[in-house]
């Protein structure tokens, strides 16, 4: 982790914490609106119809496409979506049908998305442990 990474926890209540990180270098416009928005709280959902992505709208940071940003994900990336403004955190290797800007990726505990419902309230903080 380089010191352009950050740190951060994603909190589904009642199920668990994930550790991830901004990585700042890939998207630094969309990382830093993302974390002069920390601490984050917003109400999760899956894709529609399937468990491809877990997303949370209404980021309300408006930043738009960086020159590195394309259709394609990785299971753990996380992707901000300017088109939807929303955050999204991949869980399997996929494309979208619009370009996005990745903004980091989640290191541990991916899988306990899977056990939440849709409308869980997803709190995003710094790491400081």
């Amino acid at each position: 982790m380089s010191q352009a990474d950050i740190p951060i926890k994603i909190q589904l209540f009642g199920i668990g914490v994930l550790k991830g990180e901004i990585i700042r270098h890939l998207s630094p416009l969309t990382s830093d609106a993302i974390l002069d928005k920390l601490p984050l709280v917003l109400r999760g959902r899956f894709s529609f119809g399937s468990k491809k992505y877990w997303t949370l709208p209404g980021v309300e940071i408006y930043k738009g496409l960086n020159e590195r940003a394309n259709k394609e994900s990785e299971k753990g990336d996380i992707v901000y979506n300017p088109k939807t403004d929303e955050l999204i955190f991949a869980l399997e290797d996929q494309v979208f049908p619009n370009k996005m800007n990745k903004v980091g990726e989640i290191q541990e505990n991916l899988d306990l998305i899977l056990k939440a419902r849709n409308g869980l309230n997803t709190k995003i903080i710094r790491d400081t442990d």
